[in-house]
């Protein structure tokens, strides 16, 4: 009987070769796979959340760093010019117009509009984040009127970590 087919060592090298490259192709399509934001695990509260103010404070109270809450814009001469938000944002009524950061306390570091002793190595679009007891102070265009509603989100993943109502 003349029997013509694949050596049994050349079929172990096609199978090997095959298994190979179905590892080599699952590895690189899990290795550039975005990885998934993690839902904000820390607690912020809100304060002076009252109708005719124009100032709100927010404090990281406890749990888990707020990473990247704001970011910091910087004048050519090392001076903050804007902090704008990254990875938390405050809304008044759904909009985030009319909302001004003044001032950071991000790991025991004040930082405020046009704080002149910035030139500690602070660089344009440098990030800030909050741990328990920091806070960041907001002024308000408009002051808040009774039912305006002010909330707190975490832009990774559209939580809404705090929502208030002004009440009085």
């Amino acid at each position: 009987m003349d029997s013509r087919g694949v050596s049994p060592m050349i079929a172990t090298i096609v199978l090997i070769a095959i298994v190979f490259a179905v590892a080599a192709i699952l590895a690189l399509s899990l290795a550039s796979a975005p990885q998934p934001s993690v839902i904000f695990g820390g607690q912020l509260s809100l304060e002076n959340v009252e109708s005719g103010r124009t100032v709100i404070v927010i404090k990281h109270t406890y749990g888990d760093r707020a990473n990247d809450a704001v970011t910091v814009r910087l004048s050519e001469n090392g001076l903050i010019t804007q902090f704008a938000w990254k990875n938390l944002e405050m809304r008044v009524n759904g909009a985030t117009s009319g909302i001004t950061i003044q001032k950071v306390i991000s790991g025991g570091t004040s930082y405020a509009l046009n704080d002149n002793g910035l030139q500690k190595g602070l660089a344009d679009n440098t990030n800030l984040s909050l741990v328990g007891g920091d806070q960041i102070q907001v002024h308000l265009t408009n002051p808040l009127t009774i039912g305006a509603k002010v909330s707190l989100k975490w832009v990774p993943k559209n939580q809404t970590l705090i929502e208030r109502e002004v009440n009085y």
